[in-house]
């Protein structure tokens, strides 16, 4: 570790290495790393600048930016570290350096505590623990024949494995239904957990009475939506009360203290408040 310190004090030491390439690291008050980097620069200080601005459209990692927000929102400050350094003519051995550390760490939805949503290495190393027929099953389809799918997926793999993602890009549903409860008896699961995890932490939302979570949200440009049939699971299961519209598509969830504990129950409080929903 070359550096280890606050958002002032990394700024002259990211002038000393000039244009070099850099492994970083930010952390929690108690040093557990929540986010590894490579970067040149001052990119490692443009997620906490990110994160203030507080604009879900265009946050590629909300689960990184909310841990930031509940960082600064509980009068604390993001720990910054400086693990290693290269030439221009190493960023691969710089690549492999931040594969290594986020192997080394874990990822949340690995049983470790880094919000990446890839292993490093661009995305050679695999955007989630899936095989490549079962990423491609969960698709509908090849991903490099519909990104926006492939876009969702690795989203909701970053929260944890479902069969099938509760949340499509809203050009590919030929018509969003107005949300009724299910007429069939239906239990909290998992799967309707995670559609409103995704869009809590896209929005930047806290888990809390009364949040409003809204059916629609956007992640890396891709406009989502909690599909239909999830929509009305998550009515009869009593997860959720619905806010209707006359627009299905702006239509919100209203969670009460009891429906978050629902959450909870299913979830798990560790890993919510690892991504900064609690």
């Amino acid at each position: 570790m070359l550096f280890e310190g606050s958002r002032q004090d990394i700024e002259q030491f990211l002038r000393s290495i000039g244009r070099s390439y850099y492994v970083y690291a930010l952390c929690r008050a108690d040093g557990r790393p929540f986010y590894i980097g490579k970067g040149t620069n001052l990119r490692v200080l443009e997620h906490e600048a990110e994160a203030r601005r507080h604009h879900p459209i265009g946050e590629s990692n909300p689960f990184k930016c909310n841990v930031i927000r509940k960082i600064i929102r509980e009068g604390g400050s993001v720990l910054y570290r400086i693990d290693s350094t290269y030439t221009s003519d190493k960023e691969l051995a710089c690549l492999e350096r931040e594969a290594e550390l986020i192997r080394q760490h874990g990822r949340l939805h690995e049983g470790g505590y880094l919000t990446n949503l890839a292993g490093g290495m661009g995305n050679a190393s695999g955007a989630a623990p899936f095989s490549l027929a079962r990423h491609a099953a969960t698709l509908s389809g090849e991903p490099e024949n519909n990104p926006e799918r492939a876009t969702l997926n690795r989203f909701l793999q970053g929260i944890g494995p479902v069969a099938s993602v509760p949340v499509k890009p809203i050009g590919q549903i030929a018509r969003i239904l107005p949300t009724t409860p299910h007429p069939s008896p239906r239990q909290p699961t998992l799967r309707a957990a995670y559609a409103l995890i995704a869009s809590a932490s896209a929005w930047g939302l806290q888990l809390e009475n009364d949040v409003r979570i809204p059916r629609r949200f956007t992640f890396e440009d891709v406009n989502a939506i909690v599909e239909n049939g999830v929509s009305r699971d998550i009515l009869k299961a009593g997860m959720a009360t619905l806010i209707p519209s006359s627009d299905p598509s702006a239509e919100a969830f209203a969670l009460s203290a009891p429906q978050v504990g629902i959450m909870v129950s299913l979830v798990g409080r560790e890993m919510l408040a690892e991504r900064g929903l609690l």
